[in-house]
């Protein structure tokens, strides 16, 4: 998912770069305004690299190389990185292959940025490094540790209690924002307005359709065809924040109970009944007919096309997909539910779903640990924050001004939301969940059901419940000691 899997469509251009020429060994060098880029190996350094320690960073490609380069460029000009040179690494392959890695302890890289995956069994392993350290370093040039500017579900997340105790053991990498991505040329040539509540939202495909327009293209060959990015934002808006961390602490097989209003999971059936009423009753008309045949590049070809006028998807589109794209295309909030929580002025509660979360690791059995930590603590600066969010159209979990950010409209458009929104991810430190035993969702995905017709919201929640409640005492024993 996001950003892994769009190597083909990468980010390309090389920021900064100003020259380029051939040394030995048919390496190309090229000068980045005071340090030196060795395309071939990946080495970054300023003046020489003799006497100087490694860090080597491998990274997905999603965002492409130049926020890699432009990070490593300040450290190493910066009295913080005197000591260092950098060696970058584009691994299209390292979030499927970073448990491997891990595993066999040889040849590591001193820090790795995966997509998600299962960090906590790395840590129960042994594998990672605590960061305890890293988050009470002071940030040079900065009066804060790090741990004091990280915000957010990110203040604990990073946690874990091993063997050896309890520590942090991620650090904070991307907070992306998701909703529905709109073309708003097309909206402007036809004076639709942007909906705030999903009976304007309804209207809305009602008039796209008299358009000619399909109003929804979605990636159905990939699981829960991205609808995620909008209904968990629906569950949020109707259970809040703190409804959902007493789901994910999985104390009894209630929290899946989906009857009670004052239960986790009463918002999770009426986001499923909403998507149900909205969405699958309307499939042929609303959603663009051969969604079910795209994944998540050609889904984003048709929206190019305007074959439809919108795609529920991430901030990630951008760099991805849409960079080749003529109209100008916008992010909107995810229109509000009736049953939405309002604050104590009646407005309804502004909330993001981000997906699930992107951090950054250190091995164990790193051969570089501390320079990598005094990388990682550097970048956490307020103009290194805000070159990367320039360098790639996301926000990272701190505090920091992200207003004067020379970014693409879209890209204002996605941090305008992260900005005024609570953002919320999942994360549990219970042992059914590290251990896998237990999900959010805990079965199959409820959104091919649904828009299949071989299921309902109401009876895909009752299913899941009592599947829970069955299983619930085995569940435990296997987790148990």
């Amino acid at each position: 998912m996001k950003k892994l899997l769009a190597l083909s469509l990468a980010l390309t251009m090389s920021v900064g770069a100003v020259g380029a020429l051939a040394a030995c060994g048919g390496k190309e060098d090229q000068s980045l305004d005071g340090v030196t880029y060795v395309e071939r190996t990946g080495e970054i350094y300023k003046d020489t690299m003799e006497n100087k320690t490694p860090i080597k960073l491998s990274f997905t490609p999603g965002f492409g190389m130049d926020w890699a380069k432009q990070m490593a460029r300040g450290f190493l000009l910066d009295d913080a990185g005197k000591d260092y040179y950098m060696i970058l690494d584009s691994d299209s392959e390292l979030t499927t292959a970073v448990a491997s890695k891990l595993q066999a302890g040889v040849n590591l890289s001193d820090i790795y940025f995966p997509l998600a995956s299962s960090w906590q069994s790395y840590a129960a392993s042994g594998q990672l490094e605590p960061l305890d350290d890293l988050y009470n370093m002071q940030i040079p040039g900065e009066d804060k540790k790090v741990g004091e500017k990280i915000r957010g579900t990110w203040e604990t997340y990073g946690k874990f209690s091993s063997s050896s105790g309890e520590h942090f053991y991620v650090f904070p990498g991307n907070e992306n924002v998701t909703g529905i991505v709109y073309n708003k040329t097309l909206f402007d040539e036809h004076n639709w307005t942007v909906p705030t509540t999903v009976d304007e939202f309804k209207t809305l495909c009602d008039n796209i359709v008299g358009a000619g327009i399909a109003p929804i293209v979605y990636p159905g060959k990939v699981n829960g065809g991205y609808w995620d990015f909008v209904c968990m934002n629906w569950w949020l808006q109707v259970s809040g924040t703190a409804k959902l961390d007493e789901f994910m602490r999985f104390d009894s097989p209630e929290v899946f109970n989906p009857t009670p209003e004052t239960s986790p999971s009463y918002g999770k059936q009426k986001m499923l009944e909403q998507f149900e009423n909205l969405i699958a009753k309307n499939k042929t008309t609303y959603t663009l007919a051969a969604s079910s045949s795209k994944d998540h590049l050609t889904a984003p070809i048709s929206f190019i096309q305007r074959q439809a006028a919108m795609i529920p998807n991430g901030n990630w589109i951008e760099k991805e997909s849409l960079e080749e794209m003529t109209d100008e295309y916008r992010m909107m909030n995810v229109p509000f539910m009736t049953d939405a929580l309002k604050d104590e002025n009646g407005k309804p509660i502004a909330v993001n779903y981000p997906g699930q979360p992107d951090y950054l690791l250190i091995p164990a059995k790193a051969e570089h640990k501390e320079g990598a930590k005094q990388f990682l603590a550097f970048i956490c600066r307020d103009d290194m924050l805000k070159l990367y969010t320039e360098q790639t159209g996301t926000a990272r979990p701190f505090t920091y001004d992200v207003t004067g950010c020379n970014v693409s409209e879209f890209a204002k458009s996605c941090l305008d939301i992260w900005q005024n929104s609570k953002i919320w991810f999942e994360a549990s430190t219970s042992k059914l969940w590290t251990a896998a035993k237990i999900r959010r969702f805990n079965s199959v995905d409820p959104y091919g059901g649904i828009l299949g017709g071989t299921t309902t919201a109401a009876a895909w929640c009752a299913g899941e419940y009592e599947t829970v409640t069955n299983s619930w005492n085995g569940l435990l024993e296997q987790v148990s000691g």
